[in-house]
């Protein structure tokens, strides 16, 4: 997994970077190296309460926030509010369990952890969104 601090982001023209935290350190290590593998450059913030520090001074093509259990939603809606406040056009989405699409989880997207259908799920967003075009 790539850890930077400065000039991570603004991806367009290299690999596709994701900011990405989670509640549960071993399950967004886990997915980050699926997405590394995949060709994506990530960054690791940690937890939720990480995320802010993580994008100073950084652009990312998505922050994702890995959603694990029930409680973990409304911390994770908070972090995905506060860099909304701090910059209304970054993609904020998450991965969650099916289970948890419908608990309350706001934001541009959700996505599924499942590692055979997350790469292809992520860069569909992306194409949507124009990126790779010159």
């Amino acid at each position: 997994m790539v850890i930077q601090t400065k000039q991570f982001g603004g991806g367009r023209g290299h690999e596709p970077s994701i900011l990405l935290a989670s509640d549960a350190e071993d399950r967004g290590k886990a997915v980050g190296m699926v997405l590394t593998d995949a060709g994506f450059r990530v960054q690791f913030a940690g937890d939720y309460s990480r995320v802010e520090g993580a994008m100073d001074g950084n652009r990312y093509d998505l922050v994702l926030l890995e959603v694990s259990s029930e409680q973990a939603v409304e911390p994770a809606v908070e972090a995905a509010l506060r860099v909304k406040r701090a910059d209304a056009a970054q993609f904020v989405g998450y991965l969650a369990d099916s289970s948890l699409s419908a608990s309350g989880l706001g934001g541009d997207g959700i996505f599924p952890r499942n590692a055979i259908k997350l790469p292809a799920a992520l860069r569909n967003q992306l194409a949507s969104e124009g990126w790779g075009e010159s």
